[in-house]
């Protein structure tokens, strides 16, 4: 953690004011996460990374390219990278935005304002896949590491069944072939990780999209896969009113070009082969999405 000192230091040099009170916050990925309280009702978040090189900066230019298309995400105000105690800390000091994660949410809302709020959601997602990057993180798919594989599969026939294990063994089968078989498709931003947890709610309305440390150029099935597969109930069984918000601005199967598929398997095989084990519940869900997209009698979107 670091010390309250080298963080007054940097933001007294970003904003020109003390730090009144500093208070963690939840999330942030692998990263620190503060707010801190200047004063006179005025707050900013402190983002800290100790990664090699310096952090943040691709980050900060593609949050500016997406706010110029309309998608609502916090302002950077400063970025500063600083050596201490031989370790490089890399400080983005941001817009602090007001509300809670629409993940948080979700229990406590009307069902009406759930759909609406995920109909704003895919307008904005649409927004970012209108932006060209020259930035950021690429996410591409991968062909499935066999020994991976074979793990996978062995802890799956034991969380659930040897049929559930078949299904994620024809799921790689099915990655490897759309790897092999289609073309590059067109690169816009991705967010990296667009799920109901970065998207801050005040108010009835979508008023930030936070979290932008893994955005960079992929095809847009890139984020509709990851919100099908991630999103949590009940929104990733309700896809449709993603899509349909996303058509506000552009089509979305035309910008996800058939990929959705191959993408969400992508990222259920990398889920599968963490160290830290997926519930029972989590696993089904993967085994589901998977038969979807490659049981021929139940279709293919």
């Amino acid at each position: 953690m670091t010390s309250r000192a080298v963080v007054d230091l940097v933001v007294r040099s970003v904003c020109g004011r003390e730090v009144e009170c500093l208070v963690p916050l939840a999330g942030g990925g692998m990263n620190e996460t503060y707010r801190a309280e200047l004063g006179r009702g005025v707050a900013v978040v402190v983002r800290i990374a100790r990664q090699s090189t310096p952090w943040f900066i691709d980050e900060a230019q593609l949050m500016t390219q997406a706010r110029a298309a309309g998608v609502p995400t916090a302002e950077v105000l400063g970025l500063e990278h600083l050596d201490h105690d031989g370790e490089l800390l890399s400080f983005s000091i941001q817009e602090f935005l007001p509300g809670r994660s629409f993940a948080e949410l979700i229990g406590e809302l009307p069902a009406a304002d759930v759909e609406r709020l995920t109909l704003d959601a895919g307008e904005i997602l649409a927004r970012v896949h209108s932006v060209a990057p020259d930035a950021g993180i690429h996410h591409e798919l991968r062909l499935p590491d066999e020994p991976a594989v074979a793990r996978i599969t062995r802890i799956v026939a034991e969380t659930l069944n040897p049929e559930a294990a078949a299904v994620v063994e024809r799921g790689a089968d099915f990655l490897r072939h759309e790897i092999m078989t289609r073309t590059a498709p067109p690169l816009w931003l991705a967010q990296g990780d667009f799920l109901p947890k970065n998207l801050l709610i005040h108010d009835g309305t979508v008023v930030g999209v936070i979290d932008w440390e893994f955005a960079g150029p992929a095809s847009p099935a890139f984020d509709l896969a990851r919100w099908e597969v991630s999103a949590g109930a009940p929104l990733n069984d309700r896809a449709d009113l993603l899509h349909r918000g996303y058509a506000r601005v552009s089509d979305p199967e035309t910008a996800a070009a058939g990929l959705t598929p191959a993408f969400a398997i992508d990222w259920i095989l990398e889920m599968l082969a963490w160290k830290n084990p997926a519930t029972p519940a989590q696993f089904q869900r993967c085994v589901d999405v998977i038969a979807r997209y490659t049981t021929p009698q139940l279709g293919r979107r």
